[in-house]
């Protein structure tokens, strides 16, 4: 299975929108729907180099997206990439589309001058942490948050 990986675009939209609601679902996540709206506006908008979202498509289907924000550091001058939301379809899952596009986020914030890139997942999600144990190291972070 050959995994290509590209900008997303405008067209992108129906499909875009599947895998959203299929992200949201495995995360058990409530995303209103002016909230998806504006998110798809803003990893649209070719014009904003504060997020930048890629999508990996096998036999020209869309199966897996990417969305990336870009954030200024206090430990170093150059940019740092937060990979936020990173899905693959269930039927297209451990063939190398999660892999192909992580490795495309590096190619990016490579190109771009990024200090790193960094993500976070649930501790439960083994599937997908087998996966980033390949490709990233792990780190002794404990997380905290408050929703505001």
């Amino acid at each position: 299975m050959a995994v290509s990986i590209r900008e997303i675009k405008k067209q992108d939209k129906p499909r875009w929108l599947e895998l959203w609601d299929g992200y949201c679902t495995f995360y058990e996540a409530k995303v209103h729907r002016e909230v998806t709206e504006e998110t798809w506006q803003r990893v649209l908008n070719s014009d904003r180099d504060d997020m930048f979202s890629l999508v990996a498509e096998v036999d020209g289907k869309i199966v897996g997206f990417v969305i990336c924000v870009v954030h200024p550091g206090t430990w170093t001058d150059k940019d740092i990439c937060y990979l936020e939301d990173l899905y693959v379809d269930d039927a297209a899952r451990g063939q190398g589309a999660g892999r192909a596009l992580i490795e495309a986020v590096y190619a990016k914030a490579k190109e771009l001058d990024h200090h790193r890139v960094y993500w976070r997942t649930k501790a439960e999600n083994a599937t997908a942490r087998a996966l980033y144990e390949k490709v990233a190291d792990d780190n002794d972070w404990v997380m905290y948050e408050k929703m505001i």
